[in-house]
């Protein structure tokens, strides 16, 4: 289908086998566009050869004027780079509302001054479009003998991929995957020199961040695009209870992710919810008692534990038989059964005030912000504690499947 043509106009150089006018007549008739702009300088030559081109063309009513008082957008300073952009800019921006669908826009920068073909050139990777063509042919005193023209295309869409890719690897590194994937999502469809690695990089972006929000499942459909191996690794994660070792050292690696991007209250706010799981696993692995579907406890299992005290059963939230308990009372009912594990965490004071901080926080009850050093440090003290106590949830290391990069999927493996 006819496109949209836009075409820079220069003054040309003398040829005795060349004739400007003639070859970007020519020019437009190989590229047969629906409608077509044409962009000359403000000096009387190169506007007069623009009016000539317009005349000559056989299809007039395929010109486009650019307005009611001018049939030419011209540049003022053509040996202006930023201007001649500039200029173009607004020239692709009132062609693209005349698009059709199926049409694509097309830029021929050949003609002109060296700054108007390189502004033009710029102008069409600023504002994406999709194609750039050169008018080439036999050469004769250093210009395109006229009657020999042909029309070389350049892609642009390989430039703006690797453009957008490098953008995307930005805030990939910097966890904000949802964004990385929106700017790769253009290029998912595009042509075939770039659909495979967009498509690898966009899935990468995906899954990490259903697996940041630990949606495993959703995360595992898209590894399944790029590795067999963290795709198998997501699905043994969707398919544990959340009270599972597995799960506890998934929990603190994102936080400790966070931490690194810079989201420290968000990083406290998973070290605080990674400290209440250490203390269900131990339960459950230690003492046999573990939640129901809806998260709660059976009393009468509770209450059933050897060594809990009066004072803390009275304590305990019942309803219905069933009791709903936080991170400090796991932490007492561990405690009350002796749990070394237990002991070392009311030992361990820094860390106990550290995730206290949550509660303060955004994440908690306020609007405070935490210390990243003191952050970094509780992390480093629940680590610690669960290395110690818990070690099988450190056995999987959860970061050696994670992708570090969106060119390359491959990841260095982290020692705990």
């Amino acid at each position: 289908m006819p496109g949209l043509l836009i075409l820079t106009v220069g003054t040309g150089t003398t040829g005795n086998y060349s004739d400007l006018t003639q070859g970007l007549i020519n020019t437009i008739g190989l590229a047969s566009p629906r409608l077509f702009w044409l962009v000359p300088s403000a000096h009387g030559d190169s506007i007069g050869v623009a009016q000539l081109i317009r005349e000559g063309c056989t299809s007039r009513t395929a010109f486009q004027a650019w307005s009611s008082d001018s049939p030419f957008r011209c540049i003022q300073s053509p040996d202006d780079i930023f201007d001649c952009r500039a200029a173009l800019c607004e020239v692709i921006s009132a062609a693209r509302k005349q698009l059709r669908r199926g049409e694509s826009l097309t830029l021929n920068p050949t003609s002109g001054t060296k700054q108007m073909s390189a502004g033009a050139t710029l102008a069409a990777l600023d504002e994406g479009v999709g194609d750039i063509v050169f008018t080439v042919g036999e050469r004769r005193d250093g210009v395109v003998k006229t009657g020999t023209e042909k029309l070389a295309p350049f892609s642009t869409v390989q430039f703006l991929f690797e453009r957008d890719l490098r953008i995307a690897e930005d805030l990939f590194l910097n966890g904000a995957f949802k964004a990385a994937a929106s700017v790769l999502k253009p290029y998912t469809s595009s042509e075939a020199t770039t659909k495979q690695a967009a498509e690898r990089a966009f899935y990468t972006a995906l899954c990490l961040h259903e697996w940041h929000r630990l949606n495993y499942g959703s995360a595992a459909n898209h590894a399944a695009r790029f590795s067999e191996d963290l795709r198998c690794h997501l699905k043994r994660l969707s398919g544990s209870d959340e009270c599972s070792p597995i799960v506890l050292g998934d929990m603190l690696s994102g936080a400790d992710e966070l931490l690194r991007w810079g989201d420290v209250e968000e990083a406290l706010a998973r070290y605080y919810r990674s400290s209440e799981l250490a203390a269900k696993v131990r339960l459950g692995s230690e003492h046999g008692l573990k939640p129901t579907a809806e998260g709660g406890y059976p009393a009468a299992d509770v209450d059933g534990l050897p060594g809990l005290s009066s004072g803390l059963r009275a304590e305990l939230p019942r309803r219905s038989g069933v009791l709903h308990l936080g991170s400090d009372l796991i932490w007492r009912i561990l405690e009350d059964c002796s749990d070394p594990m237990a002991d070392a965490y009311f030992a361990d004071e820094v860390l106990r005030s550290g995730l206290r901080q949550r509660n303060q926080s955004v994440y908690g009850h306020g609007s405070e912000p935490c210390n990243p050093a003191r952050v970094r440090e509780v992390g480093e003290r629940l680590r610690s504690l669960i290395k110690a106590h818990i070690p099988q949830a450190l056995s999987v290391d959860v970061t050696a499947l994670r992708p570090l990069t969106l060119s390359r999927n491959h990841a260095v493996r982290l020692s705990n």
